[in-house]
Parts: structure tokens; C-alpha cells; sequence
């Protein structure tokens, strides 16, 4: 077992060896080279200048924007906590005003036109008797007799089995 296993690193070993001595690429130069082994770029992606948005302290709760909206003020306390109030804070305390259309997710109803109702003429006056006879029975009785019988074949036969296991158990 450790020569399969001294084996196994031998050959992953030389594998590893494989692209950077004998195995050439079209130009003949060595598919890999020590240089092309290194970490990759960590570095953040260059992202776009953002415009610059107004401060949420500009507005005012009359402001158009926020018409038929539920209006909430978000600010820090002393401890750093984040509120969400409706009520403005004390003065001198920097906050933002977040509204939020209460109706955003309400879907509106689909109008669907009335069906036609049919004539009251085709309905049947009569009324409709629950005796077994009339309805029929989707069973013939025959059927019933065989599934009946077969089921008490397959129960002695299941006795049988029951009968010969206990047997050689015993023996």
C-alpha cells in the first residue's frame, strides 16, 4: 500500500511538472512558465462618479414627492442607535425623511365580464333521488366476489409463508 501510495504522489508530481517542461504550446514555447504563477487581482473594479443626490433635509413634508405617502424620519441618537420615527426629532439632531407608498404592493383587481347565464328552461325540475339502485354502481358484483377471493388467497398464502419460516426457525 505506501509503494501504490509513493506511486500516486510520483506520478501527480510529474503531472505538475508536465506544463511547464514538456508539453509545448504552437508557438513551442512551454505552456506555463514560473511568471504566470501568482496571486490574483484583489483590487476593486474603477466605478462610476455618482451625482450627487440632495439631502433628504432639503425636503419638506410638503413636498410633492411625498404626497400620499407614509412618511417616516430616520435619524441617530446618542448611542449611535438608528431610529425610525414619525415624529420629527429634537432640533439639532440631523435626520432623513423616507417615504413610503403604503400602496406600492397592492395589485389591482382584473375586471372580468359576467357569463351569460343559461336558460332556466334547460334545468330539469325533477328531483334527484340518492338511492343506490338508480345511480349505478361502477362495480359489477362479480369483480367485487373475485377481489374478495383473491384477497383470501393471498391471505392463506401469506399464512402458508408465516407457517414455513416458523418451521425452519424451529428445527
Amino acid at each position: 500500500m505506501k509503494l501504490f501510495a509513493k506511486l500516486m504522489i510520483a506520478a501527480l508530481f510529474i503531472a505538475m511538472l508536465l506544463p511547464f517542461t514538456i508539453l509545448k504550446g504552437k508557438d513551442g514555447s512551454a505552456l506555463m512558465s514560473i511568471k504566470d504563477i501568482g496571486l490574483p487581482d484583489f483590487s476593486l473594479p474603477d466605478l462610476p462618479d455618482m451625482p450627487k443626490l440632495p439631502k433628504a433635509n432639503d425636503f419638506s413634508t410638503s413636498d410633492e414627492s411625498l404626497a400620499g405617502k407614509d412618511i417616516f424620519y430616520k435619524w441617530n441618537d446618542a448611542e449611535g442607535n438608528v431610529q425610525f420615527t414619525t415624529e420629527p426629532p429634537a432640533a439639532g439632531i440631523e435626520y432623513t425623511i423616507k417615504g413610503f407608498d403604503p400602496d406600492a404592493n397592492v395589485i389591482q383587481a382584473v375586471k372580468i365580464p359576467p357569463k351569460e347565464s343559461a336558460p332556466k328552461e334547460a334545468k330539469s325540475d325533477k328531483p334527484k333521488s340518492g338511492k343506490a339502485e338508480e345511480i349505478g354502481s361502477p362495480y359489477s358484483k362479480e369483480s367485487i366476489e373475485k377481489l374478495f377471493k383473491d384477497a383470501k388467497n393471498i391471505e392463506n398464502m401469506l399464512n402458508q409463508r408465516f407457517k414455513d419460516q416458523q418451521s425452519q426457525v424451529n428445527q
